[in-house]
């Protein structure tokens, strides 16, 4: 199959074909080129982005380590180590905004302030599929357990803003340019909503999608952990993209059209995003 016949298919699958990806092969995808990788000095669970570096949550559930960024080559050694005052006994993941970090487990999420250092329990009684930063300090919170996404307030307040009858089993979240999100719904779909908690249009996904993350321009990547296939979706495009065989995704970012993959919890690798035509 040519690549054209490829993007075509990938068109139809946002027009609504969703299953014309099944018949499109891996093979004749584009491969993201890959202009840098460092290994980890400890495995790690979980990454994401903090202003113009990293954050990687190890395992151990004992620290956090930031990375730096520099011309795309990311640093060898850690920019800074940050301690956790409490354990994480099954570390599942981490965000942050402006003041705070945000790390989980299998059924809490803690909040902890960059200026003290001092990790709280925030929310119990979760299992965190999701965040999105809706303003610092405050997050929207995909339920996996209850099917739900939570608004959680600057000063512990909680409440439901999206119910699993408007987004069904909602997964990874992005905070999008415009103001508004999306969430990967059903592992199959992605769905746009705002600030009212209004759903405003779906997207069809390949079947299993739940990596997801954007950057300034509104460029989307989505994933599925363990698989080396990226789709990238921009001005209502999907494009797929492959990765190198080798590579197990965890975890990915994008930061300056580069894509961050954390591959088997053990290296940090940089791909180059393909640039609008």
């Amino acid at each position: 199959m040519s690549r054209l016949t490829a993007l075509g298919a990938a068109l139809c699958l946002v027009a609504g074909c969703a299953g014309a990806v099944r018949d499109v092969p891996v093979s004749s995808l584009a491969l993201l080129e890959s202009e840098a990788s460092v290994g980890l000095g400890s495995p790690a669970v979980g990454i994401c982005r903090d202003g113009d570096g990293l954050l990687v949550l190890e395992n151990s559930g004992t620290r956090i380590i930031r990375l730096a960024i520099d011309d795309w080559r990311l640093a060898s050694a850690p920019q800074e180590t940050l301690p956790l005052s409490e354990r994480l006994t099954a570390p599942a993941g981490v965000a942050a905004d402006r003041f705070y970090f945000y790390l989980y487990d299998d059924h809490v999420l803690y909040r902890m302030s960059k200026e003290k250092l001092d990790l709280q329990a925030w929310l119990g009684n979760v299992r965190v599929a999701g965040l999105a930063s809706f303003e610092s300090g405050i997050m929207l919170v995909s339920d996996g357990d209850r099917g739900a996404i939570w608004y959680k307030g600057l000063f512990g307040e909680s409440r439901q803003f999206i119910t699993g009858a408007e987004v069904a089993r909602p997964g990874a979240m992005v905070a999008l340019p415009d103001g508004g999100f999306a969430v990967v719904s059903a592992a199959s779909k992605l769905v746009y909503f705002n600030r009212s908690g209004v759903v405003l249009r779906t997207v069809p996904l390949p079947d299993g999608s739940d990596l997801l993350a954007g950057d300034e321009t509104g460029e989307l990547c989505i994933g599925q952990r363990g698989k080396a296939l990226v789709w990238v979706l921009k001005d209502n495009r999907l494009t797929g993209f492959r990765l190198p065989d080798s590579v197990s995704p965890l975890s990915f970012v994008v930061v300056g059209g580069r894509l961050v993959v954390l591959d088997a919890g053990m290296r940090l690798g940089v791909y180059r995003l393909p640039e609008a035509e």
